[in-house]
């Protein structure tokens, strides 16, 4: 037996390993959370909303479309080898996440909501949950991840070959800028109330100190900041990507949330909160919810260019192994 023979090719199939079976799996979770999303969203329309609070959310059919174009990608990825049809299976992909995500409006809220509920904290009126919409709006949201994540691999340059190490380097400067631009400005808003409130307080209401805005757009701040590090950074990558990922998709819900939130209120389709005769009240909802959208954006960029030089470095290191075996 040759056994240098046989190290290379157990190499080999260690290196190709990951590329086989990640298309098939993830094919199947992508029809699967999209069936679950579908299946939630019918049972959701049909019970209706249990509580008024969801009432405002963007409509559940919205789940509809999505499931429709992430098929659709699926089908035409599947029919093509081309770079169009792949690239058109891509923009498919990409336009049934932003459904998705914005079928999943409400499902942070629904999170808290669910917190209160299953601690007993006093909390009033917030500890009360719509259930079936909000089985419909997380599976929408975890249908979402999986649809970017689907779309993520359909794309015509997975490897970035054409990118060399500058312009991976502008990009990640770019991005953590980005971060710092859409991270500060609601909790600086946040804080500003808190001070005009703190030296002229109203009679009956007091702002608090804004605490959790801090503590939550600092930490996506320095998320960002360590996602697009050039450094080594001394902490473990899979705990970077989940939070990467919680942090874009809680991001991202919620932006989207703005989009077709208002979309669904100014065109009659659903009920909503935001009285388009104050324009002061429509530019605060889509300051506050634009930079929440901005920021997902970013941060998901961040975790999937992550994601990505975490691959090449594994890569490149398999192939010096595969190599080295081969001399």
């Amino acid at each position: 037996m040759d056994v240098r023979r046989v190290g290379i090719d157990w190499a080999g199939r260690m290196i190709t390993k990951r590329t086989r079976t990640a298309g098939p799996i993830l094919i199947t979770a992508t029809i699967g959370t999209a069936a679950v999303a579908a299946l939630t969203a019918a049972a959701s329309l049909a019970i209706g909303p249990t509580d008024d609070y969801a009432r405002i959310f963007p409509p559940r059919w919205l789940s509809f479309l999505a499931v429709t174009l992430v098929l659709v990608s699926l089908l035409v990825a599947r029919m093509t080898s081309s770079k169009r049809g792949t690239r058109a299976a891509g923009v498919l992909g990409w336009a049934a996440a932003v459904f998705f995500f914005g079928a999943s409006g409400g499902a942070v809220l629904d999170g808290f909501r669910a917190f209160f509920w299953a601690t007993g904290i006093p909390s009033g009126d917030f500890a009360t949950v719509d259930w079936p919409g909000a089985t419909a709006r997380a599976a929408s949201l975890l249908a979402a991840l999986v649809t970017v994540a689907w779309a993520w691999q359909l794309r015509t340059d997975p490897a970035g070959a054409a990118a060399g190490a500058a312009a991976s380097a502008r990009t990640r400067i770019a991005v953590a800028w980005c971060a710092v631009a859409f991270a500060v400005p609601y909790p600086l808003l946040k804080l500003v109330w808190w001070v005009q409130d703190d030296s002229n307080p109203p009679v009956d209401v007091t702002a608090g100190f804004p605490v959790m805005e801090l503590l939550s757009f600092g930490s996506a701040l320095v998320l960002v900041l360590l996602l697009t590090s050039s450094r080594r950074v001394p902490l473990p990558a899979w705990l970077l990507v989940a939070g990467g990922w919680c942090a874009s998709m809680a991001l991202l819900s919620m932006g989207f949330l703005m989009v077709f939130g208002l979309l669904a209120q100014a065109t009659g389709v659903a009920a909503g909160s935001v009285v388009f005769a104050s324009d002061g009240a429509t530019l605060m909802v889509l300051c506050v919810y634009g930079t929440w959208l901005a920021l997902g954006v970013v941060m998901l960029t961040a975790t999937l260019g992550f994601i990505d030089a975490r691959g090449s470095t594994r890569d490149a290191e398999n192939a010096r192994a595969h190599a080295s075996i081969a001399a």
